[in-house]
């Protein structure tokens, strides 16, 4: 009897510690995010035998610190905020895959916006005489700021840090511009779309300053635990199959199947607590309206980090002071083969 407690004492533990733990992940309100939030509600995962425990935060420097204390396995999140992590702890971190690259768009994944009534008619006016009085709502640190620092590059002019009001709510700064409480907003899709769609009485009218044609739009990246690309290879690459059959089943299903079967995710996502359900009709009904007119990209496939891309980022948060070390591409970079 002795002996038969001894060896349940022995391989109980064992036995415990062999049950699969999740992949814990952090999802960001981008784009990037959508194929990974809503292969887990279609149920994606799951089939390939994964599986994944969304891990919700309420802001990208909640994100940056859970992964620094290994909290979640795996984050989602923009290339210059990849880059700060890396920079950080270059040995932990593995910049495995883009998570959304917006190439040849239909519709700009970008927009400058500001108020008809705002007095800025043109880039120019944010750093002409009396331009101080103008501020525009941007995450700092982020390729939000990367990218209107090149926009204001592109035409010869240099933009005082003190125009910027960081906020690293993209749902926030929608709002602020839209009740003129900032000049203007760098936001993208789909809060553009939702934006300037959403109607209420009284909604002033908004203008797109810039929609950044010709400015490089770094992608939304998918970033890991090193330790779990050694440790647990098939979970990657089961992560891997099923993110890739969600990004067939986006661009293969119609818009309305999407936003019937995506509705509650989308929502959740890039509006977090706006329940319509408990919205009046007449409220509801404007929801929807600008819902249905976001536009649905055409996702690709997860893919390697684009040198060219992640040397620009690198630089230019390099001279803004964003990384405490060097990054290598070829040290925090992992493209993911099965």
């Amino acid at each position: 009897m002795l002996k038969k407690v001894l060896v349940i004492a022995v391989f109980l533990p064992l036995a415990l510690g062999s049950v699969a733990t999740p992949l814990r992940i952090s999802l960001p309100p981008l784009m990037g995010a959508v194929p990974v939030a809503l292969g887990v509600s279609w149920g994606l995962f799951q089939q390939e035998g994964v599986e994944v425990e969304l891990v919700p935060l309420p802001g990208q420097r909640d994100r940056m610190v859970a992964f620094q204390a290994r909290q979640v396995d795996a984050l989602v999140t923009d290339l210059a905020s990849a880059l700060m992590l890396a920079s950080q702890m270059p040995d932990e971190v593995a910049i495995v895959s883009t998570a959304y690259f917006p190439v040849s768009q239909e519709v700009p994944h970008l927009a400058l916006i500001t108020q008809a009534y705002s007095g800025v008619k043109e880039l120019s006016d944010f750093v002409a005489e009396g331009g101080d009085r103008f501020r525009i709502a941007v995450p700092r640190q982020s390729d939000l700021e990367f990218c209107l620092e090149k926009l204001f590059e592109s035409h010869g002019l240099l933009l005082p840090a003190d125009r910027f009001i960081g906020q690293d709510d993209l749902l926030i700064n929608a709002t602020w511009v839209v009740f003129g409480m900032v000049t203007a907003g760098v936001l993208p899709q789909p809060y553009v779309d939702y934006l300037l769609h959403y109607e209420f009485e009284g909604k002033p009218e908004l203008v797109v300053l810039s929609d950044f044609a010709g400015i490089p739009i770094p992608p939304s990246v998918i970033v890991f635990q090193r330790v779990f690309l050694s440790a647990r290879l098939d979970e990657l690459n089961a992560f891997f199959r099923a993110v890739n059959r969600a990004v067939e089943r986006l661009n293969s299903s119609p818009r309305e199947e999407l936003l019937a079967t995506g509705w509650d995710t989308a929502v959740e996502l890039f509006f977090p607590g706006l329940d319509p359900e408990t919205l009046e009709p007449e409220g509801r009904a404007r929801v929807e309206q600008a819902i249905n007119e976001i536009y649905i990209p055409v996702f690709p496939r997860p893919g390697p980090v684009p040198q060219d891309l992640f040397e620009l980022v690198r630089e230019w948060a390099d001279a803004k002071g964003y990384l405490v070390g060097e990054v290598e591409y070829r040290q925090v970079t992992t493209a993911w083969q099965e």
